[in-house]
């Protein structure tokens, strides 16, 4: 390689606290970030052996001076929520004198926010538009923009680079079997991205990635970073059994999560087959109960049947639910609020990701509310700003609730959710929903299994047993973390699941450590954040009339 960019290096920015990010749970158990950057990772994979490759994540290890003297190159590739990190980081590196290069979903959707920071952007899906680059870089010069609509074959994508990353910093590990989604939700930018025809890998791929990262030593969690993992079921369907075997071949050394719509509660082979494998959660976007605000957004694969028999029927297969929900719909009516806690509760869902609709640049909502003039900036006070990220309880539109009670009723939704005894409560009923083995045998085998694994990747001892010294010293401490009113609803808890449900006793582990994080950022972040806002003096009513919704109804959000 004669020319001069043969050194790339590959940075992950910060990732500010939010709800997703488990900054609160992550260090009760070691670990400093939830998942590797598998985007950088696969991108890696694609850069040939001439050039030399190391990766940063700034969610573990600060970029030190010796990583940028090192670098010819600097490539990131960011999300939305990493825009503070991105811009600060890259700006350090276009001022020593690095090639910068971005790439990823944010500066996808937001090309021209990025330019004014980088050299280069790398849009769309990287496996056309990354190579072109570097044909152009092999011969000296490069465009100041790579873009493709092409939607790439992704069973020609290659392993990703999980040797570039030490697996122990992690909560958990990345993998991917298909994109694209075959829905039209108005507010997704994922089928802008990456179209309603979702392609999968094949199963030999698949299990070829799980390989590379058995073989880092990493045991634990693995999460099918899939947007909607079931978004082609035939594929799906061939790929299980051969997961089924590949677990059972390897000693079960992963769980597995994922997300996926809500039609998986009607395929009873499908939520079999997953269960076979160790799948042991599922993120579903539910969104709402209100059933004139899913037709709104058009999210209609949500309207098929009942949504709280759908959830009962994915818990009762052997998975938790955690659910994800918008408020400030067109049609969400005064009542949204308390219909959501009493959805939440209902159903059991331990873990709601709820958030204020955001018209995101690209998808068919934002392009709705430009056309009618409904999208405004995003106005905040610096001088407000507790936590490092304070988009989560802003919005870029005028919603039809005034914003002083859209942001009341919001705070009232995870002051209720989020209390510890309202949390626990619902915990352990989603314990209660799941089935227990058949047989003596398979509970004893099941209820070891499990404990050991989740002790294993808790505590990083490879040689931790369920009821060895070390696993209740593991314990002790990780009460003594906890503040004190979450401490004791933890005992409380942890009773209650010896008492009722036995059988489940290993996700007690994980429902005391994550739970921690969202407590802690709601009571600590998120409500203090509210408060400030709403101090500054917000209008208590704005008037805005609704727009013509993708749905094709505007009804007045009663359902």
């Amino acid at each position: 390689m004669a020319h001069r960019y043969q050194h790339v290096l590959m940075v992950c920015p910060e990732f500010p606290k939010t709800y997703w990010g488990l900054q609160y749970s992550l260090p009760l158990f070691g670990r400093k970030a939830l998942m590797p950057p598998l985007g950088l990772l696969t991108v890696a994979a694609m850069i040939p052996p001439a050039y030399e490759v190391r990766v940063v994540d700034l969610n573990c290890q600060p970029l030190t001076q010796k990583d940028l003297d090192w670098a010819d190159m600097v490539c990131f590739s960011a999300m939305h929520t990493q825009q503070v990190s991105l811009f600060e980081t890259a700006r350090r590196c276009r001022t020593a004198g690095k090639l910068v290069v971005f790439g990823g979903p944010f500066p996808t959707l937001s090309p021209e926010q990025c330019r004014p920071y980088c050299d280069v952007l790398v849009l769309n899906e990287a496996e056309v538009t990354w190579p072109a680059f570097l044909e152009d870089l092999g011969r000296g010069t490069y465009r100041d923009v790579y873009a493709s609509d092409e939607k790439p074959d992704v069973t020609k994508v290659p392993v990703p680079r999980f040797d570039l990353v030490n697996a122990r910093d992690y909560g958990s590990m990345p993998i991917q079997f298909s994109r694209g989604c075959p829905f039209e939700c108005e507010f997704c930018d994922i089928i802008v991205m990456f179209g309603r025809r979702p392609r999968a890998k094949t199963p030999k791929q698949f299990l070829a990635e799980l390989e590379a990262i058995y073989a880092t030593g990493y045991r634990g969690m693995i999460f099918l970073v899939d947007d909607n993992f079931i978004g082609n079921k035939k594929e799906v369907k061939r790929l299980l059994p051969e997961l089924q075997a590949w677990n059972e071949a390897h000693g079960r050394p992963f769980v597995y999560g994922t997300e996926a719509s809500l039609d998986l509660a009607y395929d009873e082979a499908l939520l079999k087959q997953m269960a076979a494998c160790h799948f042991k959660w599922v993120f579903v976007g539910i969104e709402t109960p209100s059933l004139e605000s899913l037709k709104e957004t058009r999210k209609f694969q949500n309207m098929k049947g009942s949504l709280l028999d759908s959830v009962k029927a994915i818990q009762k297969a052997g998975m938790v639910v955690w659910g994800g929900f918008i408020v400030g719909f067109d049609n969400d009516g005064e009542d949204i609020f308390d219909r959501q806690i009493e959805f939440i509760t209902r159903a059991a869902i331990p873990v709601g990701h709820v958030a204020i609709l955001f018209a995101l640049p690209g998808t068919p909502l934002y392009k709705r509310l430009e056309e009618t003039g409904r999208l405004e900036p995003i106005d905040y006070d610096p001088t407000a700003v507790r936590s490092e990220d304070m988009r989560y309880i802003y919005t870029n539109i005028a919603t039809i609730l005034p914003r002083r009670q859209l942001l009341e009723g919001y705070g009232r939704i995870l002051d209720r959710i989020y209390q510890p005894s309202a949390y626990f409560k619902r915990s352990l009923e989603a314990l209660c929903q799941l089935p227990r083995p058949e047989s003596l045998t398979a509970r004893i085998r099941n209820l070891f299994w499990l404990g050991t694994l989740a002790l294993k990747n808790f505590t990083g001892s490879r040689g931790m047993g369920l009821f060895g010294f070390g696993a209740w010293r593991f314990l002790r401490d990780l009460l003594g973390q906890l503040p004190a009113e979450y401490r004791r609803e933890s005992l409380r808890f942890a009773w209650q699941v010896l008492r009722k449900c036995p059988d489940h006793l290993p996700y007690m582990l994980l429902f005391i450590i994550t739970g921690v994080h969202h407590y802690r950022f709601t009571f600590e972040h998120t409500l203090p954040d509210i408060k400030m806002e709403q101090e500054r003096g917000l209008p208590e009513r704005t008037e805005v009339a609704a727009s013509p919704s993708a749905g094709g109804h505007l009804g007045g959000g009663a359902s």
